[in-house]
């Protein structure tokens, strides 16, 4: 046989082996990313949803071999129901977690590991997954290596949670070096060493990369703020050159008043560009390793940023559109290149997903909201999604910002603000901003989708928003009794000893806290008669 038709030969049984061999997964999560907050449009015939001092060149590069995403939802606008919502491919009312310090799901003691995890359904399919998870974890989730996670980060003396990404270890407050801001440097080199692992092995993995960036504190380095600090002088006209002073540091006096918001913009345009830099570095090892065809790269944020999100109204802990509304982008096999998809989608649908694309025989549990988007995937606006039962739930009775459930089916999105129960009507598809309300308009359209949404969350037994108030009023007036019970122990201590310091030090310390209840529980009855809206 000639070597040309033994060499074309070698390529289509490469080929066919390659296509029977399972995909490799890895989900790349941001924190408080907003929608319009990277340099990659989610609507390729809107430029103007790129940000226009941000650069993240990395993200682009993911675009243009892939696809984005412009209806693309988180489950929650705050991170904690976010990341219980998409291990387990429910929605925060179902899976039990609606919100940061979840008074109810504390209550009734809601056990996480009856779920079924996104690693845990990728094991269970007999295709010889690996699994892991780098970076930020979920409080009430606690050790991921309980929910099927061979291979984690987690070396400290708590579950990696929000303090991880602000300190290297937090209960001692040891110091993030200053060349790996956010971990976003010693995240990459894991996930490169994780991946250098799997080409070796040949194992089909899937890998989770969980950043701390950008949640607050903000963090960069200091070569790339500089360059956004002079980038953001020219912008706005400043001869001077602006000092790269932080609040934080021991000369914070030395920074003039009239600089403070630009280094701020710097520092978080440079934090943004820092992430971006360290999602290169991971996708530059995947290439080299000779992953990346067989591998799909999932980008995508917990919740809306905490800056602005115009043109989306709203932001971080809001449930209009800048809250739950992010970026999404999508490469991997048989993901069109440079392409985009409308139809709007939800990150509980990763499990389902995944579960199609694995090639998994195992069923899946029933009580699932997400559904398989692997038509859009390798057909964009024209493949055909499963019919959802209900469309997109966001379920947000917090008792410390304004509860709202919000429902989107099809172009429109229902609003309903839980303390009075006004709703109101967007055409989200059309009115991304939502300054139209047309509930009033509307009537009947208000009618049907108040009435699935209420079914829905009557189905899932979703928490009430009076139910929440009262379980955290309960709490705080626990910690007030135990408080006042621990003050008159001190003080009958102090009657024999009014000069011991320790003492005096501890009754100080205990009435403090009990003032900081009583207001807060000021706080959750004004919230409880607030009617605001934003």
């Amino acid at each position: 046989m000639k070597p040309k038709i033994l060499a074309l030969l070698f390529l289509a049984l490469a080929s066919l082996a390659w296509a029977a061999s399972p995909p490799n997964f890895i989900l790349i999560y941001a924190d408080d990313l907003g929608y319009a907050q990277t340099s990659v449009p989610m609507m390729k015939e809107r430029p103007e949803l790129a940000h226009s001092l941000h650069q993240t060149p990395h993200l682009e590069k993911l675009a243009a071999r892939g696809m984005r995403f412009s209806n693309a939802y988180c489950p929650s606008p705050v991170c904690t129901p976010s990341r219980a919502s998409i291990q387990f491919g429910m929605t925060t009312a179902r899976v039990g977690c609606i919100s940061i310090h979840d008074v109810v799901m504390n209550k009734r003691k809601v056990d996480f590991e009856k779920n079924l995890s996104l690693a845990e359904m990728l094991k269970e399919s007999d295709q010889g997954y690996h699994t892991a998870h780098f970076g930020k974890g979920c409080t009430p989730m606690r050790w991921f290596k309980d929910h099927g996670y061979d291979e984690t980060d987690f070396i400290h003396r708590h579950p990696n949670g929000n303090a991880h990404g602000d300190w290297w270890e937090p209960v001692d407050k040891t110091l993030i070096p200053r060349d790996d801001p956010k971990r976003v440097f010693s995240l990459a080199r894991s996930s490169m060493e994780y991946l250098g692992k799997r080409a070796k092995d040949k194992k089909p993995f899937f890998l989770m990369i969980s950043h701390y960036a950008l949640h607050v504190r903000n963090m960069s380095l200091a070569s790339t703020r500089r360059k956004y600090l002079d980038l953001v002088a020219e912008r706005e006209g400043i001869d001077e050159v602006i000092p790269d002073i932080s609040r934080f540091d021991a000369n914070a006096q030395d920074m003039p008043a009239k600089f403070r918001s630009h280094w701020e913009r710097a520092n978080y345009a440079a934090m943004m560009e820092d992430m971006d830099a360290s999602v290169g570095m991971v996708l530059d090892k995947l290439k080299e390793l000779g992953l990346a065809e067989n591998t799909y790269v999932i980008f995508s944020s917990d919740n809306g940023g905490g800056a602005s999100n115009a043109p989306l109204q709203g932001g971080k802990a809001r449930m209009w559109e800048g809250g739950i509304r992010v970026p999404m982008i999508v490469a991997g096999p048989r993901v069109p290149a440079g392409s985009q998809c409308d139809l709007p989608v939800a990150q509980w649908d990763y499990l389902t997903t995944m579960h199609d694309l694995s090639g998994s025989r195992q069923p899946l549990p029933k009580n699932l909201d997400g559904v398989s988007l692997r038509p859009v995937f390798e057909k964009g606006n024209q493949g055909k999604l499963a019919k959802r039962d209900t469309g997109l739930v966001f379920h947000f009775p917090a008792h410390y910002t304004i509860p709202i459930t919000s429902y989107r089916d099809g172009d429109y999105k229902l609003m309903r603000h839980l303390n009075t129960g006004e709703l109101r009507l967007f055409d989200v598809a059309r009115d991304m901003g939502e300054t139209k309300d047309l509930s009033k308009s509307m009537p009947n359209k208000v009618k049907a989708m108040s009435h699935k949404l209420d079914d829905y969350l009557e189905k899932v037994g979703a928490w009430t928003m009076e139910e929440v108030y009262d379980t955290r009023l309960d709490e705080l007036n626990g910690w007030i009794v135990r408080k006042k019970e621990e003050i008159a122990e001190c003080e009958r201590k102090l009657q024999s000893k009014p000069e011991d310091k320790a003492l005096l030090g501890r009754r100080a310390k205990l009435r403090e806290s009990l003032r900081k209840y009583l207001r807060t529980v000021e706080e959750v009855s004004e919230n409880r008669r607030s009617a605001n809206w934003l």
